[in-house]
């Protein structure tokens, strides 16, 4: 695969659409910082399929769209394309698309293709968004840094083998995923077996109560005849006795017409009488009411005179008041001009004392100022004095603490300089520690070859180990599933031998007979239901269907008995007739034979046809037939999985102790590589201690000769001190200053505050003056209102009182005109009265006869009632009588679809021995009892029995091919395993190959190479780096100094990729740690594996030795802020143009 160009457009800063063109050697990226160089490494990691924003610098997917500037908007997309030759020479464009709010999408030649298809196209060419030829910035750092077991994975994608996981991955989950449904499928067979027993036992059941139904059927038919019957009789007698209440009733109409008749006649002298009454009434009525109109107007007359007269004595009391209020109102105005007059002269005369109080405040504060400036100064002066003395004190202080200081770190140091001297020399110490040193390591190259020739041994067991364990899973797997098949029929034939000696004990039919495989289908059809028949002579009490036996007659050609294993002779005599064939011919059949085929279809010698039948029954033999042939593979299943558990400890055996050699080997290696590095570092102690000793003894001189020169500066500083605090005055002397400055500024302050309180309480009194006059001219407005408000309301008096004279005048003598009128009224009412009471006792004589007339039409109206409610009732018992025939007759047709006159006939029984409907209920009743005693029954059991066991069949062969598959999935994955192990143990021996010589190269000399370390099984191991640069021992790679460790991480980079070289690599800032001497290095190695790989090289760097030994330079800049561009320069073709 060669990669030849890149494309980015909206991606990160790349916004506009940008080309890098990848061409055969050294390709150079370069630009200041933060331009996007490492931008278009992501590009590519992208493209490949990296789905992890944060190793793509994002927080999310959508953050690698170009996200906008001040002059730019943002974009909505962004896509990266690249252009590949695969091996055949094809031309291949990969694009990825991400849009805000849809996601990635990727195409391969413009088809769509999904993000695992890409990344197992690169994998498989040995690149990747996770190839460690994509060295990142930091990544140098980040193997420096890294765990073992994430150094194993970069050896990982060296050894190609993350294709294997993927699909390693992939079997696991479908591994998973098929044991679950193998799961699933055993919980349906056991819950199908259980509804086969059901189902056989619900069968059962619904044959007894289809035979109890019939029974009730023809029990119901009697109740329905013995009902009609007694309906029929009890109808025509009802009929008889309303012939005789319809006699009854004429003859109580003709009573009851003639007492209507005398009852009309005393109804009409009645209302006449009424009519008479209820004028006068009417008359008097209208009377009463004329009476108290009249009363009723005197009372309002005299009312209205009483309230005119109090509101004339209302008027009069306000007329007083307002008078008053008026007086008072004129005295107030006189009152309130002289106290206003005093007023102003109090606010003339505080007004002109004011100024003078404000100019003596004003003199006080200026004395104030002046006495609180002197006593600033006096403070001053005392405190600048003050302050140079304490400051001189605090020197003389601070230099005597020195001087003390210094005399305790002399003798610290004469101290130390004693106790060095004693001292064991380092010397020997370190040239013990290089003996012991040495010695280790020879001990541990003597063990190497030890624990690879255990660890090859170990390898060999564990192989044959797994081998056996997968033949031991198969063997039970097999042995599981016929032995549950096997539990399964047992359990069936054991519920139906329980049942039987539950309920008769003896064998039916169909557990006695035995057919060979294929003829279950014929027996069940020639057996049919007689098969769930009992074998052998059944008590005289008992009721059934019985094979009791008979003499077998002369075997047909081809007969069911030639193709039966097992046969009792009860059954004999029925299946020698019967001939057996692949289907039906239509051949004449003799009397007595009968024709069947292997399918189940039946054909008697008398024309009967049956087909579809004993689906039921053909199940049952099967089962038997399966039963027998799981028993007969229990034995063999059972010894296969014993030989293969013997195989098993044989090899568990084996790799135990190939595995304790291997232990025993890498402890003793252990041990010794511990002793190695134990003596390592007593080696780097003894070499640091020696080293510390003689830097101790020059630390120890160098700071005696320092310290003697600070003694003698201390002794300087303390004599200066103390002659600069005598040189000062005494700062008591200008404390007498200071008090007198005190006093004269406290007697100005309490002068300042004598005369602004007086100020204050001139200015107090100045306002209260021009308060008090403001206030007696309200009030002087106030009482000029009232007293032209009480002027006013007189007026208004004056004219309601002219207003109630005249409507007194106007009422006059009104209520003596109306006591004339109430006596005539009176006079009137009374005459009414005595006419009333003559018309009422004529109306009760009329109301006596009309009564007496209403008795006796009553009377003649209830025997007629009577008379017509027992004709009613003898009408209605006749129809109720004739209702329940009827209704027999609808029940009969609808039930029966007969009459029940014919019931007798139809349902085969005696109308004479029919009893009444009480006994005939009662039987019905016992036989539905009967019945309701079976319980809930399933009808359709049979056939649904028939279901069950076809798909209890189905999934038993699902569950084979399940069972299969795992085993095939098992089979895979540790093929898988055994690959990677493989591919990864010779990656790891090339890596470390490559490993050793770049190493060599990069540092001129030196040895280094690489462990697998924490585990035995290499896919789960560390990789540790062990270094040994020129002129140093052997450490690990954190032992290092800086440089060596990015040089180390470098040759293992090179050596990673040179073990399965990719198409291309990409080196962002690689070389940052390097000094130019290693950089020169570092730029020889990479133009000799461009000569030897057929990989193109993409280097970011800031380095202008790097620069110069590019092939060719790409610039990436960013002029407009946050947006980058490409430029370049083929370097090669400018040596050429310039040598022209």
């Amino acid at each position: 695969m060669e990669i030849s160009k890149l494309k980015l457009s909206g991606f990160k800063s790349f916004v506009e659409p940008s080309t890098l063109h990848i061409e055969p050697g050294l390709t150079g990226v370069v630009g200041p910082n933060g331009c996007g160089k490492s931008n278009l490494l992501e590009a590519i990691r992208w493209v490949m399929g990296e789905n992890s924003p944060k190793s793509l610098r994002s927080g999310g997917m959508e953050d690698v769209i170009f996200a906008g500037t001040e002059a730019r908007s943002p974009r909505d997309f962004a896509e990266v394309q690249l252009s590949i030759a695969d091996d055949d020479g094809d031309d291949l464009e990969f694009v990825r698309r991400v849009e805000r709010g849809a996601g990635s999408a990727y195409r391969i030649n413009g088809k769509d293709v999904r993000a695992k298809d890409v990344a197992l196209t690169f994998a498989d060419a040995a690149t990747g968004a996770h190839s460690p030829a994509l060295v990142s910035q930091g990544k140098i750092a980040q193997v420096i840094a890294a765990k073992p077991t994430e150094r194993r994975q970069m050896l990982e994608e060296a050894a190609g083998i993350s294709g294997l996981h993927v699909r390693r991955k992939d079997a696991e989950q479908k591994l998973r995923a098929t044991e679950t449904n193998l799961s699933r499928l055993e919980d349906i067979m056991a819950g199908l077996d259980s509804q086969i027993a059901s189902l056989r036992r619900q069968a059962k059941a619904a044959e007894r109560y289809t035979k109890v139904t019939d029974q009730i059927r023809v029990a119901e038919a009697r109740l329905v005849f013995a009902r009609w019957r007694d309906a029929a009789a009890s109808a025509d007698a009802a009929r008889k006795a309303a012939i005789e209440a319809e006699r009854a009733v004429e003859s109580a109409k003709e009573r009851a017409g003639e007492t209507e008749t005398a009852q009309r006649e005393a109804a009409e002298k009645l209302a006449d009488a009424r009519d008479a009454l209820v004028a006068a009434r009417t008359d008097a009525g209208a009377q009463e009411q004329r009476l108290a109109s009249l009363e009723k107007e005197r009372e309002s007359a005299l009312a209205r005179l009483a309230d005119l007269d109090r509101q004339a004595e209302r008027l009069e009391q306000d007329r007083e008041d307002y008078g008053r209020t008026g007086r008072d109102a004129a005295d107030a105005l006189k009152r309130l001009e002289a106290d206003l007059a005093a007023s102003e002269a109090a606010r003339a005369q505080a007004e002109e004392a004011l100024p003078k109080m404000i100019a003596e405040a004003e003199r006080a504060e200026q004395a104030e100022r002046a006495a609180e400036l002197d006593l600033a100064r006096a403070n001053a002066d005392y405190a600048a004095l003050d302050a140079e003395w304490r400051v001189a004190r605090a020197a003389v202080e601070q230099a005597e603490r020195r001087l003390a200081g210094l005399a305790r770190e002399t003798e610290r140091l004469e101290a130390s300089a004693r106790q060095q001297a004693g001292a064991e020399d380092p010397a020997e110490a370190l040239a013990v520690a290089q003996r012991e040193a040495k010695a280790a390591a020879e001990r541990r190259e003597s063990l190497s070859g030890k624990i690879a020739s255990a660890r090859e041994t170990r390898d060999a067991a564990r192989a044959d180990m797994e081998a056996a364990q997968a033949a031991l899973a198969e063997a039970r797997a097999e042995l599981a599933g016929v032995e549950r098949e096997h539990a399964a029929l047992e359990r069936d034939r054991q519920g139906r031998d329980k049942a039987r000696a539950a309920k008769a004990g003896k064998p039916v039919a169909l557990d006695r007979v035995r057919s060979a495989p294929g003829y279950e289908a014929a027996l069940a059809a020639v057996l049919g239901r007689d098969g769930r028949s009992p074998l052998g002579m059944m008590h005289e009490a008992e009721d059934g269907r019985f094979w009791t036996g008979a003499p077998q007659p002369e075997p047909v050609a081809d007969n069911l008995l030639d193709h039966l294993k097992d046969c009792p002779e009860e059954l004999r005599a029925r299946l020698a007739r019967v001939v057996v064939a692949d289907s039906d011919d239509g051949r004449p059949l003799d009397p007595g034979t009968w024709l069947v085929t292997l399918g189940g279809a039946l054909r008697r010698w008398d024309g009967l046809v049956v087909r579809g039948e004993g689906g039921a029954e053909a199940a049952r033999l099967e089962a038997a037939n399966r039963l027998a042939a799981l028993a007969e593979r229990l034995p063999a299943l059972q010894q296969a999985v014993a030989d293969a558990e013997a195989r098993v400890g044989d090899a568990r055996s084996g790799l135990d102790a190939a595995q304790g050699a291997f232990s025993r080997a890498e402890s003793e290696t252990e041990a010794a590589a511990q002793a190695e590095r134990e003596a390592l570092r007593a080696l780097d102690r003894a070499e640091a201690a020696l080293a510390s000793h003689a830097d101790r003894t020059r630390q120890l001189e160098q700071a005696q000769a320092e310290l003697a020169d600070q003694r003698g500066a201390a002794e300087r500083d303390v004599e200066a001190a103390q002659a600069t605090l005598a040189s000062l005055t005494d700062p008591e002397a200008l404390a007498s200053r200071r008090d007198a400055a005190r006093t004269a500024h406290e007697t100005a302050r309490a002068q300042l505050t004598a005369a602004t309180a007086a100020r204050a309480a001139q200015e107090q009194a100045l306002a209260v003056a021009k308060e008090r006059v403001s206030a007696h001219k309200a009030d002087r407005s106030h009482w000029d209102r009232r007293a032209d408000e009480a002027a006013r309301r007189l007026a208004d008096m004056d004219g309601r009182v002219a207003e109630i004279a005249t409507a007194r005048e106007a009422i006059g003598d009104q209520p003596e005109r109306l006591l004339a009128d109430i006596e005539i009224a009176q006079t009137s009412h009374r005459e009414t009265a005595a006419r009333l009471a003559a018309l009422e006792e004529k109306l009760d004589a009329a109301q006596a006869a009309a009564d007496a007339a209403d008795t006796a039409q009553r009377a003649a109206n209830e025997t007629l009632a009577e008379a017509r409610e027992r004709r009613a009732q003898l009408v209605n018992q006749a129809e109720n009588e004739e209702a329940p025939r009827a209704e027999m007759a609808r029940v009969s047709g609808e039930k029966f679809h007969k009459p029940p006159p014919l019931l007798p006939v139809a349902f085969e029984f005696d109308e004479a021995g029919v009893a009444d409907r009480d006994a005939e209920a009662k039987a019905l009743d016992k036989l539905t009892q009967s019945r309701e005693r079976i319980g809930p029954v399933n009808l359709v059991a049979a056939d649904e029995l028939a279901k069950i066991e076809e798909e209890h069949g189905s999934t038993a062969a699902e569950r084979e091919e399940l069972t299969e598959a795992v085993h095939r999935l098992r089979g895979s994955i540790g093929q898988l395993n055994r690959e990677g192990r493989e591919r990864l143990r010779a990656a790891f021996e090339q890596v470390d190959a490559h490993f050793q010589k770049l190493f060599a190269r990069l540092f001129e000399g030196g040895n280094a190479h690489l462990a697998l370390i924490d585990s035995d099984d290499p896919l789960e191991a560390g990789l540790e780096i062990y270094a040994q640069p020129p002129g140093k021992r052997l450490q690990s790679l954190t032992l290092l100094s800086g440089g060596e460790q990015a040089l180390t991480a470098i040759a293992l980079t090179f050596a990673l990729f040179l073990t399965n070289p990719a198409p291309i690599c990409v080196l962002d800032e690689v070389d940052a740690p390097l000094d130019d001497a290693n950089i020169d290095r570092f730029c020889d190695l990479l133009e000799a594996m461009t000569r030897e790989t057929t990989t193109r090289y993409l280097i970011v760097t800031h380095n202008a030795v790097t620069m110069s030994r590019m092939h060719r330079l790409f610039g990436v800049t960013m002029i407009e802020k946050g947006v980058s561009r490409l430029v370049s320069v083929d370097l090669q073709a400018a040596e050429l143009l310039a040598a022209e």
